[in-house]
């Protein structure tokens, strides 16, 4: 999976959407319901952390795997929602696989 720019986007959305999932049960159960307001501190470190990363190598996947802008946004806009990385992790799959089988791209 971490072979292909394409795997380790993959790699870091599967982290990404899950760092979503633990800040979300740290935000609504340690600190809203048993009062633990640092309780968010170091998941929403890691997962704003995980989430730049994620930003950053959808940027670098994008050309060489000839997506569009709205194909990228698709996954940018998955990141977004509490299960939206696990949704869009077939077709990421998928994608890599495309990729890998056209071969290297002429740089020009």
């Amino acid at each position: 999976m971490l072979r292909t720019p394409i795997g380790r986007l993959r790699a870091v959305s599967l982290l990404e959407g899950l760092s979503y999932l633990v800040l979300l049960y740290c935000s609504i159960v340690m600190k809203r319901i048993q009062g633990h307001e640092e309780a968010i501190n170091l998941p929403g470190m890691i997962h704003g952390a995980l989430f730049i990363i994620l930003c950053l190598l959808l940027w670098l996947v994008r050309k060489p795997s000839g997506w569009s802008y709205p194909r990228c946004a698709i996954v940018f806009i998955a990141a977004l929602l509490p299960f939206g990385p696990f949704f869009v992790e077939p077709w990421l799959k998928q994608e890599d696989a495309r990729v890998r089988n056209a071969g290297p791209k002429d740089a020009s």
